[in-house]
């Protein structure tokens, strides 16, 4: 019987806590590690759902990190350079041997251009997986008997999904427009583009970018991404693993004094960094390890 069935996951996992909706009782267990690389971090928790009302195993997965701006400044009395992040990218890949585990939904959605983001995603007893936008509350929403909420900021930047596919969700964020107004395609016929401009007439050309303080922070210092997504495991399914990929493009803000006035203009930078977090899912022993 399914009550049966309960009792032999609790004797078979103490650590387990127990969740119930109408009459129906399931378990969950919590697990996280976290790792990092000269500044770039990832923290990855999960919560696994052993339920004998679905036919699959569940677990919600929660990533949470930084990755540094970089930005460098450059130059001399009559040229100034701004190495500055353009855009982040996410990608959180899952792969196991026989390619039965899959991603079953993952947030944040679509494109958002709000500086706060907010999404939630739950698991509700019987296997139904659900997402939801932001919400006035912060308390778990009655219908879901697991939920896990995610957010972050945002200035001047927007989120786009880029993936949301059976092994492979991915986000891009992306630099839109400084508070002024200004884009990585603005031009004046004078000054060019004015998008880190401090002055057009003067201060040296090292001296002359946006302060740090009226620069979005993803620019200044960087961005802690937070996404989710749900997974599905056949019930015998013992272990796979998430990839966490996190890359940065990085933009070259240049200006150039031209005889009376400074004149800036803005191009794709020859660099770009990436960074890689390999984690083991324990699915029989509800755990989450980083090993690569």
């Amino acid at each position: 019987s399914e009550l049966n069935d309960i009792n032999k996951i609790e004797l078979k996992n103490l650590s387990g806590e127990i969740i119930k909706e109408n009459g129906k009782e399931a378990i969950k267990y919590t697990s996280s590690d976290t790792a990092s690389h000269k500044g770039w971090k990832a923290t990855l928790s999960g919560t696994f759902i052993e339920d004998p009302h679905s036919d699959k195993k569940t677990a919600l997965l929660n990533l949470e990190g930084f990755i540094p701006s970089d930005k460098q400044i450059f130059g001399s009395k009559y040229y100034g350079k701004m190495k500055w992040p353009e855009t982040y990218r996410i990608n959180v890949k899952s792969a196991d041997v026989n390619n039965n585990i899959k991603i079953a939904n993952s947030i944040p959605k679509n494109t958002i251009d709000k500086k706060d983001v907010s999404n939630s995603i739950g698991y509700s007893i019987g296997g139904n997986i659900s997402v939801e936008g932001k919400t006035a509350g912060t308390g778990i929403n009655a219908s879901y008997n697991v939920q896990n909420t995610i957010s972050y900021e945002q200035p001047d930047f927007r989120t786009i999904q880029r993936k949301d596919d059976a092994n492979l969700a991915s986000w891009d964020i992306k630099f839109v427009e400084t508070k002024d107004g200004y884009n990585i395609d603005s031009y004046h016929a004078i000054y060019g583009n004015q998008l880190f401009m401090k002055s057009r007439l003067y201060n040296n050309g090292d001296k002359n970018f946006t302060d740090d303080r009226d620069l979005s922070t993803l620019i200044s210092g960087g961005f802690s991404p937070n996404m989710a997504l749900a997974l599905t495991a056949p019930k015998n399914a013992k272990e796979s693993v998430i990839i966490v990929e996190y890359q940065r493009f990085d933009n070259d803000y240049i200006l150039n004094w031209e005889t009376t006035q400074w004149r800036g203009t803005n191009k794709l930078s020859s660099t770009s960094e990436y960074n890689e977090f390999m984690f083991k899912i324990n699915w029989q022993d509800h755990k989450i390890e980083y090993y690569l």
